[in-house]
């Protein structure tokens, strides 16, 4: 009897339940379904169809030599018995870069990252998500991992939902309007901020102050254009703007040298509580599992 990962069928004897052939997919439904749900709770969870979730199933009874979901369930629950490497919790599952219609992570929240050489000049644009950053691997030799800042699987699901998932949908897409509007201004800014000062390092900052200023216009005129999306996603219009224009300002003094930064207290007021969590994951994802029977510990990172 060959093992699942050979992709072979048979009674499911001996079969060894590792990820090489598994899809991404295949390996989500698992996780899920090891933790309890139901075919309909992860079809609910994924934003997918209760069939499809019986198809992925069926196809790996037919394809791997499962009898039933109770022995998937079983062979996936025990597969880091075979010795396989412990990952962390909070890693992010997923494959990266993510394509532009990634949707299988409830949580996923799509970002344009500026990929930039030795010298700070952009080298091009890659998509990633707001919870990704890099983390050192436990008890290793200065080795990363790809972590979600939510946490594992349970802290992402307990978030998106504290949240809510349509609201996270149509925050994303908004957010996308505001990149690519964004993306020109930033990319003028590292010019003038790569480019020698010269004698004149007054009409350098002219310079800079005029693109910022006309940064602002432009994303002002847009989320107001924009209003009735705001205000049924309960993000107040000027909330929004005074954020942006501390973050735009924040990168002319700073550029990409600091990896963290927080919603000020003073502007994180400015919005409802009902969506703070989205703006503070980490302190969200902590007080969501307090609330919730101790939730499991959040933070992941990047492959």
């Amino acid at each position: 009897m060959r093992s699942l990962a050979d992709g072979n069928g048979g009674g499911g004897n001996g079969v060894d339940l590792s990820t090489v052939r598994l899809t991404p997919r295949q390996a989500q439904i698992l996780n899920l379904a090891a933790s309890g749900m139901s075919d309909k709770e992860i079809a609910n969870q994924l934003g997918i169809a209760h069939r499809t979730v019986r198809t992925h199933f069926e196809k790996l009874f037919k394809d791997r030599g499962i009898r039933n979901r109770s022995q998937a369930i079983a062979l996936w629950s025990s597969r880091s018995m075979a010795g396989r490497h412990t990952r962390p919790a909070d890693e992010c599952p997923y494959p990266k870069p993510f394509p532009p219609d990634f949707a299988d992570c409830p949580a996923y929240q799509a970002t344009q990252m500026i990929t930039l050489d030795l010298s700070h000049r952009p080298l091009g644009i890659v998509m990633t998500c707001r919870h990704l950053e890099s983390r050192l691997m436990p008890n290793t030799n200065y080795r990363w991992y790809g972590a979600c800042v939510l946490g594992d699987a349970e802290a992402r699901r307990r978030w998106s939902n504290a949240v809510g998932i349509d609201r996270l949908h149509d925050i994303s897409t908004l957010r996308q309007e505001v990149s690519a509007l964004s993306m020109p201004y930033i990319q003028r800014l590292l010019d003038l901020k790569n480019a020698p000062v010269g004698d004149n390092p007054l009409a350098h900052a002219r310079q800079m102050r005029g693109v910022v200023d006309d940064f602002m216009t432009k994303m002002t005129a847009l989320l107001r254009e924009r209003k009735a999306v705001l205000d049924q996603l309960h993000l107040p219009l000027d909330a929004c703007v005074r954020l942006l224009g501390i973050a735009i300002n924040r990168f002319v003094q700073q550029g990409f040298t600091e990896s963290e930064w927080e919603v000020p207290d003073e502007v994180l007021v400015l919005f409802p509580d009902d969506v703070r969590a989205y703006f503070r994951p980490r302190r969200a994802t902590g007080s969501v599992a307090e609330a919730s029977l101790r939730g499991q510990n959040p933070s992941a990172a990047n492959s």
